[in-house]
């Protein structure tokens, strides 16, 4: 019996060390086929259902495969529970490899940009002087410096921001912390580890980073490697997507011309120097707001709805200064918009005035021998890199588009497929790469997962490639049904959320509430919501009325009904009864009127619907759906209230890519399926 059979089998290692492990044969076979692929430098495909164990089925071979591995996840919240559950586990094991968890820099304290901030706090609110002394209580004694050691500390504290550093501020070794810095210090204990387990956003930065200027890995962040583990893997894509494009926004301007004024204050002599960042304070907008006005109207919204007020983002004293404070209307959606070719020639005398500043402010602040002048300069030429994207001129392969983010102008230069690039920068250079999540496949198929990483194309695989689709252990059969009501007006119809609040008066009285109602869009939970917040006898909540993790928290206190959208389809595990019925209102096609989603749809043409959009939904459909069975005990129903599911012919697609589970048609079906405890 070989060393992974051994820890797996009944009787076993995991047995021995685990009192309540159940053996499961999925668990053995995905650590035989990762074992594998490391070994033959092959790539793995594999979908591995919910409770199959996948992350010891990879982190074992990974950790003894003699090869440096990078784990990349798709959130910190796997990087953690790795790192405070599974990486433990091992050693009982006895495996004796070594890891290293890294995230990005805003994660850690920066020693720095602290001791600046000690001489003089500042706080956007008052009550955050209050936490800064927990803070600065922590500062003293950390090891890591890794903000998630403060677990009282709320996401949007806005102090932090200024105890981090970005590429942009860190002079690396010339900084008088450098000996003592956290981020220097995790880098080399993953220089030194056998493991190292990061996250998407770090992989693909750092990715884009090692393999951009002629293959300049002196900037890196990550340490070379031999092959990786994608944990999460239907999230790649996406990610790889942001990272490969180029982002250009207004406050990343402002910033550049704020910090030049800062430090160009302790350097009287560059005088020169000082008019240009203070010019880029003043005239720093006047490109974005010609851009803004270029914005396509809407269908009931003209351009001049835009709130474009100054100055706010820009300039500290607001005299002159042409920002931008561009706040999203209300109920406006995500705020995106595509920019045609040739769209942006109106602002074209804007965009090159604003290089050639950049570019003055570069040239008057470098061959200075200085470390932040030095950043600065390096500032200027990759945002005067990034501008050159922007002009009239389309660039193959790029899509470009807007968006409003917190009151900033975004311009976004997306790559439309991932899949060569994936190949020229990762398949190339290193031999094993191992997808795995619990959604990849559909219909029981992964070759749309393989085409959209560039694993294989219409003809067939590209490069060595195994793949596998292992069911999860749980009994859903048994333990879960799926509802699809016999009569809903079309998801289209004004009638329709009358239609989903009607369904759920009848549903939540059998499951006692306990249920997650998801939805496509914001409107329809706002609607559905306000149908049923009075009526209802059982706690409700709402998203955005609180942070995800006090919702969970709440939900999970008591009897509950949670009305959500997007954020809350995958990532969220709620085991037992507490979660008993997940509302899904419609197939969650994502907008055609999306740039990136219209841009693709476009360059696929007539197969775009069954080759691009069906499987796109149908996967997040399936992380919908995996909300509800999130241990061998749990039970439930999943109730789809979308008619195109039997109505329509690649209805069934979106069936079959579920795990199997008996249908039913009615709530009295429901009620009697529930009452079978």
């Amino acid at each position: 019996m070989g060393f992974l059979a051994d820890v797996f089998a009944p009787g076993g290692g995991l047995s021995k060390t685990l009192p309540i492990y159940e053996p499961r044969a999925s668990q053995l076979q995905m650590a035989e086929a990762v074992e594998k692929a490391l070994k033959h430098g092959r790539a793995l495909v594999i979908e591995a259902g919910t409770g199959t164990g996948k992350t010891l089925a990879y982190l074992l071979p990974a950790a003894r495969s003699g090869l440096k591995v990078v784990v990349s996840t798709a959130t910190k919240t796997l990087q953690e529970q790795l790192l405070e559950k599974d990486v433990p586990l091992l050693k009982k094991l006895g495996v004796d490899a070594t890891f290293a968890f890294l995230k990005g820099r805003q994660n850690y304290l920066c020693l720095l940009r602290y001791d600046q901030f000690e001489r003089n706090p500042t706080f956007a609110v008052r009550e955050e002087e209050g936490l800064y002394r927990e803070i600065a209580a922590w500062a003293a004694i950390t090891e890591t410096g890794d903000k998630a050691e403060l677990e009282t500390l709320p996401d949007n504290y806005a102090a932090w921001r200024d105890l981090t550093s970005t590429a942009d501020s860190c002079t690396g070794q010339k900084c008088e912390f450098y000996d003592r810095c956290f981020v220097f210090k995790m880098r080399r204990r993953a220089g030194e580890a056998d493991v190292v387990v990061v996250n998407h956003h770090l992989f693909f930065a750092d990715l884009a980073l090692r393999s951009s200027s002629a293959g300049d890995t002196g900037a890196a962040v990550l340490p070379k490697y031999d092959a990786v583990v994608f944990d999460e893997a239907h999230a790649v894509e996406e990610v790889a997507t942001e990272h490969f494009g180029a982002q250009l926004s207004s406050w990343r301007v402002g910033e550049l011309g704020r910090d030049a004024i800062k430090a160009l204050q302790q350097r009287p002599l560059l005088v020169g120097a000082r008019d240009l960042a203070a010019r880029l304070l003043r005239e720093g907008g006047d490109f974005f707001e010609a851009v803004a006005a270029l914005r396509p109207p809407e269908r009931g919204r003209k351009a001049s709805d835009l709130n474009l007020q100054g100055p706010k983002q820009f300039a500290p004293s607001g005299k002159n200064a042409k920002a931008l404070d561009l706040q999203p209307l209300k109920d406006s959606g995500d705020g995106r918009w595509a920019i045609a070719p040739g769209a942006l020639a109106p602002a074209e005398t804007e965009r090159q005035e604003l290089i050639e500043l950049v570019r003055a402010l570069g040239a008057s602040v470098g061959s200075n021998d200085d470390p932040d002048l030095d950043l600065l300069e390096r500032r200027c030429l990759s945002l005067g890199a990034d501008l050159a994207l922007f002009g009239s001129r389309a660039h193959d392969g790029l899509v470009q588009w807007a968006e409003l983010r917190s009151g900033h102008l975004v311009l976004h230069a997306s790559p439309l497929e991932i899949g060569s690039l994936l190949q020229d920068r990762l398949y190339d250079r290193i031999g094993p790469v191992v997808f795995t999540s619990a959604t990849l496949a559909i219909a029981g198929g992964l070759d749309y997962f393989q085409r959209r990483v560039g694993l294989a194309d219409e003809s067939g695989p590209l490069f060595p490639t195994d793949s596998a689709v292992l069911e999860s252990p749980f009994d859903y059969e048994k333990n879960a049904a799926l509802y699809l009501p016999r009569e809903m007006p079309d998801p289209v119809d004004p009638e329709f959320p009358a239609a989903v609040a009607s369904e759920l008066r009848k549903l939540l009285p059998i499951t006692g509430g306990r249920a997650f109602a998801l939805f496509t869009s914001l409107r329809n939970m706002r609607a559905v919501h306000a149908l049923l917040v009075r009526e209802l006898p059982y706690q409700v909540l709402l998203q955005g009325e609180a942070p995800k993790a006090t919702l969970l928290k709440r939900f999970r206190e008591q009897p509950s009904v949670l009305f959500a959208s997007q954020s809350f389809w995958e990532g969220v595990d709620v085991q037992g009864d507490a979660l008993s019925l997940v509302v899904i209102d419609k197939l969650p096609f994502a907008s055609p009127s999306d740039p990136l989603v219209a841009a693709r749809i476009e360059q696929q043409g007539e197969g775009a619907f069954y080759g691009y959009q069906v499987p796109q939904a149908a996967l997040a459909l399936k992380q919908g759906f995996g909300r509800l069975i999130r241990s061998a005990q749990d039970r439930g129903v999943v109730a789809l209230l979308d008619r195109r599911v039997t109505g329509k012919s690649y209805g069934r697609v979106f069936v079959q890519s579920l795990p199997r589970c008996r249908v039913l048609r009615t709530p009295e079906d429901v009620a009697t399926f529930w009452g079978r405890r």
